[in-house]
């Protein structure tokens, strides 16, 4: 490999000049100010154009040592500027993480950002415990707020389920007003994922509970959920054109909500599925029906499950 070539010192310190003043004559001066000057007009091409590791090596294989310290000190200004300039991206992509954080889950949102979007788009299918669950007579408990209080009510409602859902294992998939879909075994299943959603339903009842005394003490009507269990295969993925949401479809879904809207005529606050009470590990659950399911491919056997600690 050839070795660069520098200008003639004296030619680089007549071109420098203008920026330096005139050179001084006097002598022993001349050569030492001549080298300093051709190192600063080289240092700008090298700085932009060199990785630090060339730099490097011209200034161990410098005869000359001011200009090996020029080098030498170019390289390491170099190493600060990536260094910098990493740190940046870095920050850059942290910021996008945390925004994306804010509209997804923690755990979407990861998935996301690490999973190459052909994959989302293409999906899988999987098995998973899907929950749903809804307010009860929430329409009557916005009969007599203002909007901005209805809003302020979800919102505290969808922190209160999304602490109770997340701290369980489970992923809150969505929600659509007062309703919440969540799974458990998304994006990856495991064992135990059905057990982590029982635990996440009796966890949003002691929630409920806890918020209707906090609401009683100022009057305020209690906060009652109802809540559907099922579990089976689902497809996973993100759907959509130029606006795609990470979802879990399937007829697992569409039964775990029919079993959720099943709690409006039934008494109990709990209705799961017989693949749910087969999968827990411990599950104490009575058989209250044995029925067809809208959204079901056949008749099912309903469970209730006592959710009261």
């Amino acid at each position: 490999m050839s070795a660069m070539v520098l200008p003639k010192a004296t030619a680089a310190a007549a071109d420098l000049a203008p920026w330096f003043g005139r050179p001084h004559r006097e002598a022993g001066a001349a050569p030492t100010l001549c080298r300093h000057r051709v190192a600063a007009a080289w240092g700008g091409a090298l700085l932009t154009a060199a990785p630090a590791a060339l730099l490097l090596g011209l200034a161990a294989a410098t005869g000359s040592e001011p200009m090996a310290l020029g080098l030498a000190g170019l390289a390491l200004t170099s190493l600060a500027l990536e260094v910098r300039r990493l740190r940046s991206v870095a920050r850059v992509a942290m910021v996008h993480r945390d925004n994306l954080a804010r509209l997804a889950a923690p755990a979407v949102a990861r998935l996301v950002a690490e999973t190459d979007p052909s994959t989302l788009r293409a999906g899988w299918e999987q098995e998973a415990t899907v929950l749903f669950a809804d307010i009860r007579d929430f329409t009557h408990l916005c009969e007599t707020v203002s909007p901005g209080d209805v809003a302020a009510f979800l919102a505290e409602f969808r922190c209160r389920v999304a602490e109770a859902i997340e701290a369980a294992g489970g992923l809150v998939d969505k929600f659509v007003g007062d309703e919440v879909m969540a799974v458990f075994g998304v994006p990856h299943a495991g064992f135990g994922d059905t057990d982590r959603a029982i635990a996440a339903a009796r966890s949003l009842a002691a929630a409920m509970l806890g918020w209707t005394r906090e609401r009683g003490r100022t009057g305020l009507p209690p906060v009652r959920i109802g809540i559907g269990l099922h579990r089976g295969p689902v497809f996973v993925g993100a759907i959509g054109a130029e606006r795609v949401e990470f979802t879990a479809v399937g007829d697992t879904v569409n039964v775990a909500r029919r079993l959720e809207q099943m709690t409006r005529t039934t008494a109990c606050d709990c209705i799961v599925s017989e693949a749910v009470v087969r999968d827990a590990t411990s599950c104490e659950a009575r058989i209250i029906a044995v029925q067809p399911v809208r959204g079901a491919r056949a008749v099912l056997r309903l469970f209730a499950i006592a959710l009261a600690t």
